[in-house]
């Protein structure tokens, strides 16, 4: 009795050092694949058109989260079905360095908005950044220069702070702010980590990692950061529950789950997000006449705000949080947004009709990502040329005053107040 029950010990032990061994095996097996792939075995799990399919997103002190610098990778565009190659300079921006101080005589426009502006599926030669220099270029004699400041997962709050920041240094001549229609839920995520002033000026929004301490952090989440293959198992067997978890969140009416939801209200302007989400427009606004930069606010539709179809690809609107046969084309949102912005008086472009005119509008559009394709790229471009010829002083026009030579204005107040409403939830 004593003989078998050494012996089942014996047994017992060898299958255990057998399964550590397996483990580590496996363990090891990942990572060799991770690094030799240059890929995250948990990306799989993730859809092509997340905000950031780059993976070269990083916490930020400032913004949350900031685009790595001199960083260079590739994403894969399901629609062209090639390697797109992506750049970043020293300032975190995708596209060539900036050069600083500015170039004498140099026209600079820089470009603000989130990963439709920042665009990982296009390439620079095709982005609306270059269209909109070139077609700009060919009215005058002085440089223009385009700087294409997109910041993924980002909404004017952020997008503000990293122009105060870090951008203002560049001397722009000219501020694009793009206001996308996914900025009013990404706003109500961001506040909640922003510190501010006494006068609620937002001075900063770091990432909840940096500021967390170690022992408040899940003990999973810590497994997770140590060993590869829990994270991928733990990522693979949850994918089918996030997938319904998903679908059943997309086509919910309820504004605080589904983020697009709140796009049907007839009077966007009364619901606190949506002012929340234009404060840092006001902000912007101040800084352009300390700055003395001009200021003008474009928008776009998302594509559930042009058709039923646009952006359809399988996968591609679930992973926006948006069900597959959404579609709002409620004008409510784009009129708040103009009222907002012309009270504050600056200038306003809304390139709806130019997006969705036409025989296929979901042309302009990419079919396996929420965002512009290369047509819908030059559309834009050949939109803002005409906007910024009609009503932005520029070396495109008789109305522009080199900088040195405009004289200071002073921001008028807006219309009506602004209501200021806590970030916390």
């Amino acid at each position: 009795m004593f003989r078998a029950g050494l012996t089942f010990l014996r047994r017992l032990l060898c299958a255990a050092i057998l399964l550590v061994l397996i483990v580590c095996g496996a363990e090891v097996g990942v990572r060799i694949f991770e690094v030799v792939g240059g890929t995250d075995v948990c990306a799989t799990a993730t859809s092509p058109c997340a905000v950031d399919p780059t993976g070269l997103l990083m916490p930020s002190w400032t913004t949350y989260r900031e685009l790595k610098p001199h960083a260079l990778t590739t994403v894969k565009c399901r629609d062209s079905n090639r390697d797109v190659p992506i750049r970043t300079n020293s300032l975190g921006l995708r596209g060539p360095e900036v050069i600083v101080p500015k170039p004498s005589g140099r026209f600079r426009i820089v470009l603000l908005g989130d990963e439709t502006i920042f665009a990982p599926e296009t390439l620079e030669a095709d982005h609306a950044a270059r269209a909109l220099k070139e077609l700009l270029q060919q009215q005058t004699q002085v440089p223009i220069e385009v700087v294409n400041a997109g910041l993924p997962g980002g909404c004017p709050l952020t997008e503000y702070l990293l122009f105060k920041q870090r951008l203002l240094a560049l001397q722009p001549d000219l501020v694009l702010l793009h206001f996308d229609w996914s900025d009013v839920s990404d706003d109500q995520q961001l506040r909640r980590h922003t510190r501010s002033s006494r006068d609620a000026t937002p001075l900063s929004c770091p990432h909840a990692s940096l500021v967390k301490t170690k022992h408040l952090t899940k003990p999973l989440d810590d497994l997770r950061q140590q060993f590869r293959l829990i994270d991928w198992g733990l990522t693979a067997t949850s994918r089918q529950w996030k997938i319904q978890l998903a679908e059943q969140t997309a086509s919910t009416r309820d504004a605080s789950a589904n983020p697009y939801a709140w796009l049907r209200d007839e009077r966007p302007a009364a619901l606190a997000a949506v002012q929340q989400s234009f404060q840092p427009i006001l902000e912007l606004a101040r800084l352009s006449e300390s700055g003395h930069f001009q200021l003008a606010v474009i928008t776009s539709p998302k594509p559930w705000q042009v058709s039923a179809r646009c952006s359809a690809g399988k996968g591609s609107r679930l992973a926006s949080g948006v069900a597959s046969d959404a579609y709002f084309p409620n004008r409510a949102p784009f009129d708040s947004l103009a009222e907002y912005v012309i009270g504050l008086r600056l200038q306003f472009a809304d390139a709806t009709t130019a997006l969705t005119s036409g025989r296929d509008p979901e042309a302009n559009f990419l079919r396996h990502a929420p965002r512009w394709s290369a047509d819908g790229h030059r559309c834009v471009a050949e939109f803002l040329a005409s906007f910024l010829n009609e009503r932005v002083s520029g070396p495109w026009n008789s109305r522009y005053l080199p900088q040195s030579d405009a004289p200071i204005s002073r921001l008028p107040q807006p219309r009506s107040t602004v209501q200021r409403v806590s970030g916390e939830r």
